[in-house]
This record gives C-alpha cells, sequence and structure tokens, in this order.
C-alpha cells in the first residue's frame, strides 16, 4: 500500500464524514487533506485507545522523532513520507507539529478536565492546528478564517474525545467539562455509568447544545469574508452540528453509542455546499 493509499484509508475511507467534505477539492489538496488528517488519527488513537499510558507516552516520544525526521528528510511512517512527498513548506510548521504532540500528551496527565471554555481550547493546538494547516493547504491565507478555522477545529476535536471518554474513564480520566458536571452534581462514574438517568441526559442536553452553538459560530465565522472558505470546512461542520443535535435526543448517551449520519444525507450536505 502506498502512503498516499495508507492516509486515504486511514482519514477518509468510503462513507467518511472526510470522504465526503473533500468530495469536491481537487486531487492535490484531497491528498493534502488525507495526510494531514491521517496524522491527527495516527496521534489521537495513540492516547484514546491507551491502555497503558506509559506505552502511549512511548509512543508519542517515537511520534516527536517522526516530526523531526519528516523536517530533516528522513520520513518513516506512510503518514510523513506522504506528507514529505507533498510540498508543505506554506502550510505546515515543525513547532506547531511538536506542539500537537505534546498536547495529546498532557491529555495522559490531566485526570481531569477544566471547564467548558479550558476543555474547548485545550484542542486548538491539536485539531484545531490540524484545521488551520488544512485550509492554508487549500490556499486560504485570510488571518481571520484561519482563526476561525483552529477554533473550528478545537470544536471537532472535543466532539471526537466524547466517542472515547468511557475508554479514557478506564484509565481514571475525566474528560468531561468539570463545570457542567458540577452544575448537576455528577461524578465520572455516574456520567459512564450503565443507569443513566435524568441527570446526565440534561448534562449531555446542554454539553451537545454549547458544543452545536460553538459550531455554528465558527461556520457563520467562516462565511463572513470572502472568498468561500475550504469546502471542507463547511460540510465537516453542517455534518456536525446535524450530530450534536443528533446525541441530545440519542438514547443511550454518547459514551455508550456512537452515531453517524447516511452516505446519502453527507453526500448531500456535501452537494449543497459546494
Amino acid at each position: 500500500m502506498s502512503p498516499e493509499e495508507y492516509c486515504r484509508n486511514k482519514a477518509a475511507p468510503a462513507g467518511s464524514n472526510l470522504y465526503y467534505a473533500g468530495l469536491y477539492h481537487p486531487l492535490q489538496q484531497r491528498r493534502k487533506l488525507h495526510a494531514l488528517f491521517a496524522l491527527l488519527h495516527e496521534l489521537n488513537e495513540v492516547v484514546y485507545r491507551a491502555s497503558d499510558p506509559g506505552a502511549a507516552r512511548v509512543t508519542l516520544y517515537w511520534w516527536l522523532e517522526e516530526i523531526g525526521r519528516l523536517f530533516s528528510g528522513g520520513a518513516r511512517h506512510p503518514v510523513t513520507r506522504e506528507l514529505s512527498a507533498l510540498e508543505h513548506a506554506d502550510y505546515l510548521s515543525q513547532q506547531a507539529l511538536l506542539g500537537c504532540v505534546a498536547t495529546l500528551s498532557q491529555l495522559l496527565d490531566m485526570p481531569e478536565s477544566g471547564p467548558y471554555p479550558d476543555w474547548l481550547a485545550r484542542h486548538e493546538a491539536s485539531a484545531g492546528y490540524i484545521w488551520q494547516a488544512a485550509g492554508r493547504a487549500c490556499g486560504d491565507t485570510n488571518q481571520d478564517r484561519l482563526t476561525a478555522l483552529a477554533r473550528a477545529g478545537a470544536c471537532h476535536g472535543a466532539f471526537e474525545l466524547l466517542h472515547h471518554s468511557r475508554g479514557l474513564a478506564g484509565l481514571g480520566l475525566n474528560v468531561f467539562p468539570s463545570d457542567l458536571l458540577a452544575a448537576r452534581h455528577l461524578t465520572l462514574e455516574t456520567i459512564v455509568g450503565a443507569d443513566a438517568g435524568a441527570h446526565p441526559q440534561e448534562f449531555f442536553n446542554t454539553l451537545f447544545q454549547q458544543l452545536h452553538d460553538d459550531l455554528r459560530d465558527c461556520r457563520n465565522a467562516l462565511q463572513q469574508t470572502a472568498p468561500r472558505p475550504p469546502l471542507f470546512s463547511l460540510t465537516l461542520l453542517e455534518i456536525l452540528c446535524i450530530l450534536c443535535h443528533k446525541y441530545q435526543r440519542a438514547r443511550p448517551p454518547v459514551t455508550h453509542e456512537h452515531l453517524a449520519l447516511t452516505p446519502l444525507r453527507k453526500l448531500w450536505i456535501a452537494w449543497r455546499v459546494r
């Protein structure tokens, strides 16, 4: 399997959100999107699927070294080999990628999340940076839009983190906003337990409503300036907004069930955005 195929299969397999988000981008831009989001997937999987925090830290340290090799011409991993095969001088920063790895590593050292604004902001250096780099890779140079892309990426990163909250709870990590938990007098054990009652449901209603509102604000900010923002960002934001509403009504909650839109609906969203 070539590095290009590996990145496509990792980040944008047929039917996935990114598959449709990148559908109407030119081929070279799609390759860059797939490579960037494949890197984010690889780093997230180290943390989100960890059974041993110590082993995860070792793997993340390897990625720090691999990013150094990416910028020195000696990349080994299929994702970094694909990134090195693409022109990346104008949209990738070694320092920012190292910060992306460091931010994810910090998640393993934080047994409790902060209040909602801090909980969201902690993703700006990881998923937020990848979204910003993806915007630059698609030719966007508007600083206001790039700032909005970083915020949109942070929302996306927080959304994805919630899908792994139960597994991380097994490592003693509470990835839910502390202020929203305190407002409902909830604990981590209550949230991830098998018997989710009224208070956990109210908690998830509030959490996904706030996340939806932030996603909507990002979408509005991206659309305020001409020319149009990258298609992938508007498509992904639309999909995520719809999923937030679905999770507000979900029984069982996100800790126990993962929801997705049908491929046909995602295709319709991508076509409408185009």
